[in-house]
């Protein structure tokens, strides 16, 4: 049986995905799993996959891996008292399939540290604040605001 961890939920896990169509990502992972669903959604074990178009997309340029800025999410929900051992490899199944057809995906939950590759977050690493960036020590790379006066006084 599997142990559940203090604070931990296993009921949800969205997986980010930087393609366009939710609907084609969907049907991917349909002819992968070789699995029917009903309508827009999937089920793998004990968790219902619904993709949907990711509403916190802001248009803003940041990192090409700043999952939280693609285009398409799929919302996976167990019910309430699902086995977490049954949740972490039905996620785990879906981010692999996303990952063998070339998709980038990321999840973001509660037990993301127990997927491969802490979720998909390993995958995509941040690059290295490049040395001569007044940026050093912040993600230069995600900001899009330039340094304040008070931080350009302190570098120089």
């Amino acid at each position: 049986m599997d142990s559940v961890r203090s604070g931990v939920s296993y009921e949800d896990c969205s997986v980010y995905v930087d393609a366009a169509d939710s609907s084609t990502v969907m049907a991917q992972v349909r002819d992968l799993l070789g699995s029917g669903g009903e309508g827009s959604g999937l089920v793998v074990g004990p968790v219902r996959v619904v993709g949907a178009h990711n509403d916190y997309v802001t248009g803003r340029k940041t990192h090409r891996f700043d999952f939280l800025e693609w285009p398409t999410v799929l919302e996976c929900e167990a019910p309430t008292g699902a086995q977490p051992g049954a949740v972490v490899a039905a996620v785990t199944t879906v981010l692999e399939c996303l990952w063998s057809v070339g998709c980038k995906a990321v999840a973001a939950c509660d037990f993301e540290d127990e997927l491969p590759a802490g979720g998909g977050i390993a995958r995509y690493p941040v690059p290295a604040v490049p040395a001569d960036s007044p940026s050093r020590g912040r993600a230069w790379w995600k900001s899009p605001f330039p340094a304040s006066k008070k931080e350009k006084r302190e570098s120089t």
